[in-house]
C-alpha cells in the first residue's frame, strides 16, 4: 500500500487510542485523525503527534472510519453524528456486541466492517478478527484487510455470530494472560524475589512460551506434558490446578463475556 489512506477514529478510549498508534506505528501511509469530545483522553495521542478533534470533521476524502467507541453510547453519538449519515467509504465498529444488520440500518451505509482487536495493536501485535457486510466492496475489503495487517495479525470469518466468541477470546485476552502473569508474579514475590527480579522472569516466562507454542507446533497440552515429569514438581501444580478445575473456570468466564456481547447487542 503506496498511496496514503486518510483514517478517522472515533473514540480514544483504550481501544481507540491503541488502534491509532498501532498504525502510526506501523506506517506513514496512514493520516489518522482521531475525534474525542473528552480531553481528558487526549493526552496519549496528541503524545504521538496524532490529530485530536473534539468534533467530526467533513467525511468527503475519508476511506475509513473506525467506531471505537462504548456501545451503550452508540445510538447517542449516531444522534448527534449526523455527518455519518450516508458516508460512502468504510466504516468499521470495533463495539462489542452491535451487529452489521444494526449498523446498516442506523448509518445507512452497506459498506460496513465488524470487527474485535485487542490493545496489543499499540505495539503492531494485536489480533483482530473481523467479518464484512455482504454488499461490502472488494476495495474496501482489502482496505480493512490493510488496516488490521498494520495492527498485527488478522482473522476474517464469514459468519458474524463468531464475533461474539472473539470478543471474549480476543478482547479480553491480554486481561486474562495479564491476569494469569500476575499470580505468578505473585508467587515470585512470596518466594522471596524483589519486584524487579520477578518482573523480569514472569515476563519472559511469557514471551518464551508463546515462541515454543509458535515454533514448535506443539498444542499447549502437549507442551504441558513435555515440562511436567512423573511425580515431579510441575505435576503437582497442575494436578491442584485440575483439581481445582481451573480450566473450567477459564472457559466458564469466556462463556459469560460472549453472553455479555450479546446482552449489549439486545440493549442497543
Amino acid at each position: 500500500m503506496n498511496a496514503s489512506k486518510s483514517i478517522i477514529i472515533v473514540g480514544a478510549g483504550h481501544m481507540g487510542s491503541a488502534i491509532a498508534l498501532g498504525l502510526k506505528r506501523s506506517s506513514p501511509h496512514f493520516s489518522i485523525t482521531v475525534v474525542e469530545h473528552d480531553v481528558t483522553c487526549w493526552s496519549s495521542v496528541t503524545s504521538a503527534g496524532i490529530c485530536i478533534l473534539e468534533t467530526m470533521p467533513e467525511l468527503k476524502k475519508i476511506e475509513a472510519l473506525i467506531l471505537a467507541i462504548p456501545p451503550q453510547t452508540f445510538l447517542k453519538h449516531s444522534k448527534h453524528f449526523v455527518k455519518i449519515q450516508n458516508y460512502a467509504g468504510l466504516i468499521i465498529s470495533v463495539m462489542a456486541g452491535i451487529t452489521i444488520s444494526e449498523l446498516m440500518r442506523t448509518l445507512n451505509t452497506t459498506q460496513v466492517c465488524r470487527a474485535m482487536p485487542n490493545v496489543p495493536c499499540t505495539l503492531v501485535e494485536g489480533m483482530t478478527v473481523f467479518c464484512c457486510a455482504t454488499p461490502t466492496t472488494k476495495e474496501n475489503h482489502a482496505l480493512a484487510q490493510s488496516l488490521f495487517s498494520g495492527l498485527g495479525k488478522w482473522l476474517f470469518v464469514k459468519d458474524e455470530k463468531l464475533l461474539d466468541g472473539a470478543t471474549a477470546l480476543v478482547g479480553g485476552g491480554p486481561a486474562y494472560v495479564a491476569y494469569f502473569a500476575a499470580s505468578l508474579l505473585e508467587y515470585a514475590r512470596t518466594a522471596g524475589f524483589n519486584e524487579a527480579s520477578a518482573s523480569y522472569m514472569v515476563i519472559q516466562l511469557l514471551r518464551g512460551t508463546t515462541v515454543m507454542l509458535e515454533q514448535s507446533g506443539e498444542t499447549p497440552v502437549n507442551l504441558c506434558q513435555k515440562v511436567m515429569t512423573a511425580k515431579g514438581t510441575t505435576e503437582q501444580a497442575i494436578k491442584l490446578f485440575d483439581d481445582k478445575q481451573l480450566r473450567s473456570i477459564i472457559v466458564d468466564g469466556l462463556n459469560q463475556a460472549c453472553l455479555r456481547s450479546k446482552a449489549l447487542a439486545e440493549r442497543i
